[in-house]
């Protein structure tokens, strides 16, 4: 049962994340960030398939998020 609310937690600040990346989506700079998340999603995608859905995925997902953000 905690498992599932920490997995709804994480997914809930992940795509509030990627909302605040889109939304911005106007400038060159904006666009860049856009293509890092899309990119972090495709990597997340993949993890989930190839680990069968472990939860190392979100963390990985997160901090590839982070990164953009940074940018």
């Amino acid at each position: 049962m905690l498992g599932r609310k920490l997995n709804w937690a994480l997914m809930t600040i992940l795509v509030a994340l990627a909302t605040l990346i889109a939304i911005g989506v106007g400038s060159s700079d904006h666009v860049a960030a856009g293509q890092c998340g899309a990119n972090c999603k495709n990597q997340y995608n993949q993890c989930r398939i190839s680990t069968k859905g472990s939860p190392s995925c979100e963390v990985a997902f997160t901090r590839c998020m982070q990164a953009c953000i940074r940018k």
